[in-house]
């Protein structure tokens, strides 16, 4: 009969002891904080993601469509080009665009002239990017309107997350 006593003992003890431990683990669980977990990007990301940006931009014969009328004096097209790169990158992700006219002279000498005023940018030019790549995109003008083609521009895209 002691025999089948310390058997039960044993078996109360083990019951306990499991217990114990999970009580220690809850207890421990809900007065700890989660560490704050860091996700860490790679820039290449950024940088991949502005190339393809520009390029599908491209492909579709937006910058011919959205450029002409800047080339005339429009006012709005920094705005829609801001539009058509807005929404074509991610929730979240800022960007900066510069927009250069590029001539080449017959002396073989290249002139770059900005044609945007700063308003073809989703973020706000105080906000620093904690994140972020530039690119650089030269183009030349291929789709219709015939007025457009052999045009060259070049784009400096910057891209990003907040900081």
């Amino acid at each position: 009969m002691a025999v089948k006593r310390r058997g039960v003992t044993r078996i109360i003890e083990l019951v306990l002891a499991a217990a114990m431990v999970v009580a220690t683990l809850l207890f421990v669980m809900s007065f700890t904080r989660p560490i704050r977990s860091a996700y860490l990007r790679e820039t290449s990301d950024l940088r991949r993601l502005a190339y393809n940006v520009l390029d599908n931009l491209a492909e579709a014969g937006a910058f011919e469509r959205v450029l002409e009328p800047a080339l005339k004096g429009d006012a709005g097209w920094e705005g829609r080009l801001r539009f058509l790169v807005s929404t074509s990158l991610p929730p979240g992700v800022l960007f900066r665009m510069e927009v250069y006219s590029v001539s080449v002279g017959a002396d073989g000498r290249v002139e770059l002239v900005r044609l945007d005023r700063g308003g073809v940018a989703n973020a706000d030019p105080n906000v620093a990017f904690r994140e972020a790549e530039s690119v650089l995109y030269t183009y030349v003008c291929v789709h219709d309107p015939d007025s457009m083609r052999g045009r060259m521009f070049h784009f400096v895209l910057v891209v990003g997350y907040a900081g």
